[in-house]
């Protein structure tokens, strides 16, 4: 309790001054960026200040024998993460669980993965010969969506129910962020029920494994799980859509992939908010738009950066370890993107990521012409769609609802 309480009193006064600094700087010199409104500077400034206080900070290995990385990792994933109701009005959800023995896979599922062949089958050795396993998910619905089911379908249709209503119904699969090491499904419940509204179509949100206590690629092996259950449960390929933001961008993308790899069907669309595609490299935008973006990213060479804690936690970094975390399903923009799914992509200019963003899109471009649609939201930030009372928040994913409805 008392912890508890030192940590709620140092993130009260951190919030405190840094409004403080960041009001009078916004009120003499105007907002750091045109767009931004107080309300927005504010909001940047006190969650990255936040985000900044909560993890140590470093530049390489130096002194990796006293970092716990494990320790670090279950001090973020232990503070609250907001968790919001849906109000009546707003919409539905329903939290169950998928059995990951369920999936139809064996060892020989994984033998064409790559480099990586090894780790993939020693999770599935252990869910096959391991105690029952269960996967997190929620089922959300937005109210006017439902409202449109329910007259489609009729009044008694059970609308949370991991199954298609109807032969051809669409579904988005959702995969949440949060730098592989925190979040979960509550956290981005009223954003996906937007999406649900938008769309006009029910949302399945996954709740896989974090690292560093589950490293790659176990994320990334719920999320394929979840998505052959839906393919078990009726669902036609074609008709689900797979979106994400920030590391659910890359879970997203690396699930195309691992689907191409395994011969199983690949899902009719994607969705990526700000996706991370690159983990093996830090592109110039990281340092060029740090005093801006809202998430603090550290260099691939710290112990800390989360994309070392999803790959290697705690193990010293090498020019070995870039080369494998350089690989498709780590670093997705370096897969095949022949055949790709129809995919539209959505950033802020100024967030870390935006160079990773541009190099994907390009790359996607390169091998499937007229495949991918990126859109840059002027002195927007990473994941800014969270910032329900922004225009470009309510544009961003009204687009996101036509480009699923048109798939």
């Amino acid at each position: 309790m008392i912890r508890i309480l030192c940590e709620v009193a140092q993130a009260a006064y951190i919030a405190l001054t840094v409004s403080i600094a960041s009001t009078w700087e916004y009120v003499w010199h105007g907002p750091r960026l045109p767009k931004w409104d107080l309300k927005f500077q504010l909001t940047r400034d006190i969650m990255h200040s936040l985000i900044l206080a909560a993890t140590p900070q470093y530049k390489d290995d130096r002194d990796i024998d006293k970092i716990n990385v494990y320790a670090i990792a279950e001090s973020l994933q232990n503070k609250p993460i907001p968790a919001p109701k849906l109000s009546p009005g707003e919409g539905s959800y329903h939290i169950f669980s998928i059995p990951a023995q369920q999936a139809s896979v064996n060892e020989a599922t994984f033998k064409n993965v790559g480099i990586h062949q090894d780790r993939f089958q020693q999770l599935c050795r252990d869910d096959l010969q391991g105690a029952e396993r269960q996967i997190g998910c929620e089922m959300v619905v937005a109210a006017e969506t439902a409202r449109q089911l329910k007259h489609m379908l009729g009044a008694k249709s059970d609308l949370l129910a991991c199954r298609p209503l109807y032969p051809e119904e669409k579904v988005l699969v959702y995969i949440h962020g949060g730098g592989f090491i925190v979040g979960n499904a509550a956290s981005c419940r009223q954003l996906v029920c937007r999406l649900s509204r938008e769309a006009g179509v029910r949302v399945l949100v996954v709740d896989y494994r974090l690292a560093p206590q589950n490293p790659f690629p176990a994320p990334l092996y719920d999320v394929y799980i979840a998505y052959l259950y839906l393919l078990q449960q009726g669902f036609m390929p074609e008709r689900i859509v797979v979106a994400g933001d920030s590391a659910g961008g890359n879970l997203s993308l690396a699930l195309v992939h691992l689907a191409q790899m395994t011969k199983a069907p690949k899902p009719g669309g994607l969705v990526l908010l700000s996706p991370l595609s690159d983990a093996a490299n830090d592109l110039p935008s990281c340092q060029r738009n740090r005093n801006y973006d809202i998430l603090a990213k550290q260099p691939v060479e710290s112990p800390l950066a989360y994309t070392r804690l999803y790959y290697a936690p705690g193990q010293r970094f090498s020019e070995q370890m870039r080369h494998e975390m350089a690989d498709l399903l780590v670093s997705p923009v370096n897969g095949d993107f022949a055949m790709f799914p129809p995919t539209l992509i959505q950033c802020g200019t100024h967030e870390v990521l935006i160079d990773d963003i541009i190099k994907l899109h390009a790359a996607i471009q390169a091998q499937s012409p007229e495949t991918a649609v990126l859109e840059q939201y002027q002195d927007m930030l990473h994941v800014f769609h969270v910032h329900f009372y922004r225009p470009e928040s309510i544009q961003a994913v009204a687009g996101i609802g036509r480009f699923i409805r048109d798939l």
